[in-house]
């Protein structure tokens, strides 16, 4: 019986066995993480360009809203005239 346990494949491994299935998989989510870390990098580049497209339109809101703003105290107050 000894021979046989002696024998197995798996307990000859031993530490190192485990030693090198644990380091596979670390090597594995290690590539993982990196893929996910570039994933999130080009979403934070998009979101950040769409951002500043936003800005510019804002702005150009903001303009008009004064133009108009500007036009309307311009004109006369037409409630005035009704007492």
């Amino acid at each position: 019986m000894s021979n046989e346990i002696v024998g197995n494949p798996v307990i000859q491994c031993g530490f190192a066995g485990m030693c090198a299935v644990l380091l596979i998989f670390l090597a594995w989510l290690v590539k993982r993480l990196l893929g996910v870390l570039e994933q999130t990098t080009d979403v934070i580049k998009d979101n950040t360009q769409i951002i500043g497209t936003l800005k510019d339109e804002s702005d150009e809101v903001r303009v008009l809203v004064a133009d108009v703003r500007d036009k309307l105290l311009a004109r006369p107050c037409i409630a005035r005239g009704e007492k």
